[in-house]
């Protein structure tokens, strides 16, 4: 038994020691595996960085799982490339690597299944790779909140950051989405079952803190926090309690844009007070 422990061990460095020698665009699926599991998100994001766009589209076609159509998966393939295009989500390398990509019949959306995605037919078939883009950062960043022990199940922080993450990085330049920052995602969330609702899901939803993330999840948190103008305070369950109740007369349910409008005033007044 030891023995084969002592080899496993061995052939674990081995791997290691190959991928950083390597680019990681020319690691087969397996290194990147061993690879990404012991790395850094900085670590990951510096070797994507690396990497040229062709580069980048190589390494997504050598991680990706396609149970997909043959039609559909160049627009997966690009749509996955232009995620690695950030230099803030190298680590979504880890996230290709380990997550299978399925179909489902329905009109629109994707959802996250524990250790798989899956793709509606009605969002394939727009043959978007900006619209799988974002699809899969917000999608695959609820497989690594629970991978990474952060914000999990039905909860204002697993959906607010999986929002956030693709608004402060392919929308940094819309000024709208930067001021609102992870408050309105997460608040909104919270605000959207209540007022509106889901058949079959709660109504009122836990703020979903997390209280013990791996130190991957504290990198890629701490990076979300830092681009967060809204400071909502997601370590600490009752400020963000606090946070909420601030905010908790506004209709969610009413149009849109006059909502969005709500909750920019009300948020510019809790920071002038907080």
């Amino acid at each position: 038994m030891k023995k084969i422990l002592l080899l496993t061990a061995v052939l674990s460095i081995s791997v290691i020691m190959t991928a950083c020698q390597k680019k990681i665009c020319d690691l087969s699926r397996e290194e990147a595996k061993e690879w990404t599991r012991s790395a850094t998100v900085a670590e990951m994001n510096q070797k994507v960085k690396a990497l040229t766009e062709a580069e980048k589209e190589k390494l997504v076609r050598s991680l990706l799982v396609l149970n997909i159509p043959e039609e559909d998966k160049e627009t997966v393939i690009k749509g996955c490339a232009a995620i690695l295009s950030h230099p803030k989500l190298g680590f979504y390398v880890e996230l290709f690597a380990h997550t299978p990509v399925n179909k489902h019949e329905a009109g629109g959306g994707a959802w996250a299944a524990g250790d798989h995605i899956s793709l509606s037919s009605g969002l394939l078939a727009e043959k978007n790779p900006e619209s799988i883009r974002d699809t899969l950062t917000h999608e695959l960043f609820h497989i690594f909140n629970d991978r990474e022990h952060g914000a999990g199940g039905i909860s204002a922080l697993n959906e607010g950051t999986a929002i956030w993450i693709f608004n402060m990085t392919f929308y940094e330049n819309d000024p709208q989405k930067m001021a609102l920052g992870l408050a309105e995602p997460a608040i909104g969330t919270k605000l959207y079952y209540r007022d509106i609702g889901i058949p079959g899901y709660p109504t009122d939803i836990e703020f979903g803190v997390p209280t013990d993330l791996t130190p991957k999840g504290k990198e890629v948190y701490d990076m979300l926090m830092a681009a967060d103008r809204s400071k909502l305070p997601v370590y600490d369950e009752a400020k963000m309690k606090e946070y909420f109740e601030f905010f908790s007369d506004i209709d969610r349910d009413q149009d849109f844009q006059t909502y969005l409008g709500q909750f920019s005033e009300r948020l510019d007044k809790w920071l002038q007070t907080h």
